[in-house]
């Protein structure tokens, strides 16, 4: 006497989600691929470089400090933060000039600290361009 066993396929249902997950997955590598593929033909926006020079306190509160861009780019002063104990505060009145500094120029920063201080005895200046470029230095 010869048994047989029933065999079941699987349903309908499961092999068009099974398809369905296997479109989608194909479909994510080849964007993967292709992203990675184009992405490497757009020239990448690379951040600046900046250096102090000379930072200078003067005895009635006036701070100056030139800063050169070493950069392969023009950097764009965007706005400055000081620190002094443990407090930071963004600075308005203090501005780079020429606001724009070509690749290699220097520039001036200056700044009055003394309004946002009551005699502190460090301030650290952070310094930040429009594409995220940061200098930060101390001052005693």
């Amino acid at each position: 006497m010869i048994v047989t066993k029933k065999r079941k396929a699987i349903s309908t249902f499961i092999a068009t989600l099974l398809l369905m997950v296997l479109a989608v997955a194909a479909g994510v590598v080849i964007y993967a691929y292709t992203m990675g593929y184009l992405g490497g033909f757009t020239t990448p926006q690379t951040m600046g470089a900046l250096s102090l020079d000379s930072a200078v306190l003067s005895s009635t509160g006036g701070l100056t400090a030139y800063i050169r861009n070493i950069g392969h780019s023009s950097f764009t002063y965007d706005t400055a933060y000081i620190t002094f104990g443990t407090t930071t505060v963004k600075s308005t009145t203090g501005a780079l000039a020429p606001t724009t500094l070509p690749e290699g120029a220097v520039g001036s920063f200056t700044i009055n600290v003394t309004e946002f201080t009551g005699g502190a005895v460090t301030y650290s200046i952070k310094l930040i361009g429009k594409d995220n470029t940061q200098i930060t230095f101390n001052v005693k």
